[in-house]
C-alpha cells in the first residue's frame, strides 16, 4: 500500500496530516512504526512539526545573585562582514537572576577573552565562573586574572539556557 497516495492527495482526510491521521486512513495494513519512519523522510511533515519545548536540564542550585556565572563563546564568523569584523560573542549569564551579557570579540585569543571578562566584571563579579571545556577559557592569562580577583573557575558541560530577561550589553551600548 502506498502511503504517498493518502498523504499527498488533498481529497483524503489524512492528507498532510500526522501519524495518527495516516494510521486511521490506511488501517492495519501498515505498522505505526513504518508510518512514522516514512513521515520522517517528508519535508512537509518534519518542517512543520512543532519543536520539543520540554527537555531535561541539569539543575544548578545557587544561593543568590553573583554566586555563579556561566560563560560561552558564540562563533559568528559566517556573518562577520555585517558585524564590523567581530567574529565571536562572549556570552555570560548570572545563573540566579538570568541577567546576561554579550561582548563582541574580533578573535578568541586569551587577551581578547580577558578584556571581555574585564568589561563584565567591572559591572558585577561572580564567586565562581563555569564554562564549557573549550580551550579558549583554559589559557594562562585568563586563569591568572581569575585567581587575582578571587573568582573560582571550573569546567563543565553547559546545557545552553534560554536567556530569560536578556539584558545584553555590547561594547557599543555599555554604560561608560
Amino acid at each position: 500500500m502506498s502511503l504517498e497516495k493518502f498523504y499527498k492527495n488533498p481529497k483524503e482526510p489524512a492528507s498532510f496530516g500526522g501519524i495518527n491521521a495516516l494510521r486511521r486512513a490506511v488501517g492495519k495494513q501498515v505498522k505505526t512504526k513504518d508510518i512514522k519512519q516514512w513521515l520522517e523522510t517528508k519535508d512537509s511533515y518534519t518542517l512543520h512539526k512543532p519543536a520539543r519545548r520540554n527537555f531535561k536540564k541539569n539543575r544548578v542550585i545557587v544561593g543568590g545573585i553573583d554566586e555563579q556565572f556561566q560563560a560561552d563563546l558564540l562563533d559568528l564568523q559566517s556573518i562577520k562582514q555585517f558585524n564590523n569584523g567581530y567574529k565571536f560573542l562572549l556570552t555570560c549569564i548570572d545563573v540566579f537572576s538570568k541577567y546576561a551579557w554579550a561582548i563582541p570579540l574580533k578573535d578568541k585569543t586569551g587577551q581578547s577573552i580577558l578584556k571581555g571578562f574585564q568589561k563584565i566584571f567591572k559591572e558585577r563579579k561572580p564567586k565562581s565562573l563555569q564554562t564549557d571545556k573549550g580551550t579558549e577559557f583554559k589559557n594562562k592569562i585568563l586563569q591568572k586574572y581569575l585567581k587575582t580577583i578571587n573568582v573560582h573557575f571550573f569546567l563543565r558541560r553547559i546545557m545552553k539556557q534560554k536567556l530569560v530577561s536578556l539584558n545584553v550589553f555590547t561594547e557599543h551600548s555599555c554604560r561608560n
